[in-house]
């Protein structure tokens, strides 16, 4: 056998084995005497080595002649052997291991998860759990704020080095004066964003295995948190936002400025959808057939760019396009929430502030 040939070994094959095996392969017809010589074995171990490489269906008999199989058949069926026992071996380990990290917890339940106090050590969590991350952080992002930028700056690291970024804003965050400018320039970086009415708690799912959540907020400042570990539970908090993001609609990127403003039908038309009243009313409203409303409603989302109602929406608002009279002092989506529309009285607005998802 040549020095830097390839060993059979890990198909099971020994080294004597292997080295007979190969000498047959190269003389069919030697005799046993010259296959022991050439593959450097005594003739007391050749019956042996026979009965190996015959157990492991690499010989067999034809008339009475020993012979090689066809190494395509012998070896490929050793490989496919080996490799259904690695798979299954692979199979097992995720049982092991949640066997091992439910032992580790009866043992220390301190490694299910930690308390983090005090909004720097929050953030300094936040930042490294985010930094560790090797296939993805989703995140559930709801005011209030602290730090956004730092959190902003930790993403942008996250997505060059190619780690997927998922992000479930409320409608609330999106209402931060100039938040909703950060978030499009986190869309353009390559996140992946989507928005509801609320989210269940403020929350960032580091690859699905650990996770970090607010424990205390007092004056719209996260004092204390929780980094769980890989656990059932970090896992629970990663099906959550699954289920979640499921349900939520997607936030568009930046969109192409449209040559000129909606026109007073068509400001009409997007009040009225995103008023939440039903085609059948809008179509009375505005005298036309449902089939014709069905034509206009398919336009204006074309000139927005838009491909829900809720998207037309918020693009319309941002631009001021609603109101007339430039964006609305509420935010961008303002006019989905309901929050900019006449009243008898004006509503104060709340300051706020901002931070990381988690902050």
């Amino acid at each position: 056998m040549s020095g830097d040939a390839p060993s059979l070994g890990g198909v099971g094959l020994s080294g004597a084995a292997e080295r007979l095996y190969r000498a047959l392969l190269a003389d069919p017809l030697a005799t046993p005497a010259a296959l022991a010589a050439a593959a450097a074995v005594e003739s007391a171990d050749y019956p042996a080595l026979l009965a190996e490489l015959s157990g492991r269906g690499l010989t067999a008999r034809t008339d009475g002649r020993l012979v090689a199989v066809d190494p395509r058949i012998g070896l490929g069926a050793l490989v496919r052997e080996r490799q259904s026992n690695l798979d299954l071996a692979t199979q097992a380990i995720t049982g092991l291991v949640a066997a091992f990290t439910e032992g580790q917890l009866r043992a220390d339940p301190s490694r299910l998860a930690e308390v983090v106090d005090g909004p720097e050590r929050v953030a300094a969590a936040m930042a490294s759990i985010v930094a560790e991350a090797a296939t993805e952080v989703a995140v559930f992002d709801a005011p209030p704020y602290v730090d956004k930028k730092t959190s902003k700056r930790a993403e942008t690291s996250l997505l060059d080095r190619g780690v997927r970024s998922r992000a479930i804003y409320a409608v609330a965050a999106l209402e931060v004066p100039g938040y909703y400018d950060a978030v499009q320039a986190m869309i353009a970086a390559g996140e992946m964003a989507r928005v509801v009415p609320t989210v269940p708690l403020k929350l960032v799912v580091v690859d699905g295995r650990r996770a970090l959540l607010p424990l205390a907020i007092h004056d719209g400042v996260v004092r204390s948190a929780i980094l769980v570990h890989p656990s059932a539970l970090a896992e629970a908090l990663a099906a959550l936002f699954e289920s979640v993001w499921d349900t939520g609609l997607p936030i568009p990127g930046e969109l192409e400025e449209v040559a000129e403003p909606l026109d007073a039908e068509e400001r009409e038309l997007l009040r009225l959808l995103n008023a939440g009243v039903k085609d059948e009313a809008i179509a009375r409203r505005l005298g036309v057939s449902p089939r014709t409303l069905s034509r206009r409603v398919t336009r204006l989302l074309e000139r927005l760019g838009s491909a829900t109602r809720f998207q037309a929406g918020l693009q319309a608002a941002r631009r001021g396009w609603l109101l007339g009279v430039g964006p609305c002092e509420h935010g961008p989506t303002a006019v989905t929430s309901r929050r900019c529309r006449p009243s008898r009285r004006p509503r104060p607005t709340r300051r706020r502030g901002r931070s990381s998802p988690c902050s």
